[in-house]
């Protein structure tokens, strides 16, 4: 059955609350395995980084952006802010015609608000994310960082016509029941990163998201990155477009940000705790 264009929109705005910011899922679940990290997929993501940072170590980021979404007939425009603490805490406020729209995630918590300010809490199969989803050089030096989490080289690729470097990450949260919840958890939270093989810079994400209520449902995302500028001396993506089953959802310039400013702690509370 074919899908109204107002069935579209209201499908395309309850995804967007479910996937705004969430680098999650690569690829079918049933056919999926799980890699182990190589030293190649190390040296590429530790090179990317650098190539990226130039030695700049960075805590946080706060990017200004205008941006254009687009669910069916819906179409919106405004002004937007994104900012990240480390690689496991973001905000992004998106002041769009029709209404504001705030994503929070802080760790494996994270919680959305429409136009009507009501928060909602996301389930967790949609929070194993990299928070830091528009700013890839906090997502690449958390990756490096966190024990928990393990890069595989897929191999030489191509993407959008360029040639890339494609790696695969995924993962691993202790403690979280029997091998069959933890091999669906390392599924849930795989993220395929494509670099360019050239200057090793992040050109895009692709993943899946997922109904709150359905951890099996895929639905596909991909997250691209162009226009490399400098804002204190890291190099950042000045033009960001998220796609949603192959359709443009949102298209994110940056106009500007700052880079170490100690963002307040408050900005990245959830409100609702618990589930």
């Amino acid at each position: 059955m074919r899908m109204t264009r107002v069935a579209k929109s209201t499908y395309s705005a309850a995804c967007l609350m479910a996937l705004l910011f969430l680098p999650l899922v690569a690829g079918t679940l049933a056919a999926q395995t799980v890699p182990g990290t190589n030293s190649q997929a190390t040296a590429l993501a530790v090179n990317s980084l650098a190539a990226l940072t130039h030695g700049t170590a960075v805590t946080d980021a706060k990017l200004q952006a205008e941006v254009n979404y687009s669910a069916g007939s819906d179409e919106e425009s405004g002004p937007a802010t994104l900012e990240a603490s480390g690689y496991l805490a973001s905000r992004v406020t998106l002041n769009l015609s029709g209404g504001q729209r705030l994503q929070i995630q802080n760790g494996t918590q994270a919680e959305w608000a429409g136009p009507d300010g009501q928060q909602h809490l996301q389930a967790l199969h949609n929070s194993l994310n990299w928070a830091a989803w528009f700013f890839p050089t906090l997502a690449i030096g958390g990756l490096l960082q966190d024990p928990s989490y393990t890069t595989s080289y897929v191999g030489p690729d191509m993407y959008a016509g360029s040639p890339a470097q494609h790696l695969r990450i995924v993962r691993q949260l202790p403690g979280q029941g029997d091998p069959a919840t933890m091999k669906l958890l390392l599924e849930l939270s795989t993220t395929d990163l494509y670099l360019d093989a050239s200057s090793l810079l992040p050109v895009a994400l692709e993943y899946n998201i997922h109904p709150d209520n359905n951890a099996l449902q895929n639905i596909p995302v991909k997250v691209e990155f162009e226009n490399y500028q400098t804002v204190g001396g890291v190099r950042t993506p000045f033009h960001i477009r998220q796609f949603l089953q192959g359709s443009l959802l949102l298209d994110i310039s940056v106009s500007g940000g700052t880079i170490n400013t100690g963002l307040p702690p408050g900005d990245f509370q959830i409100q609702k705790e618990g589930r």
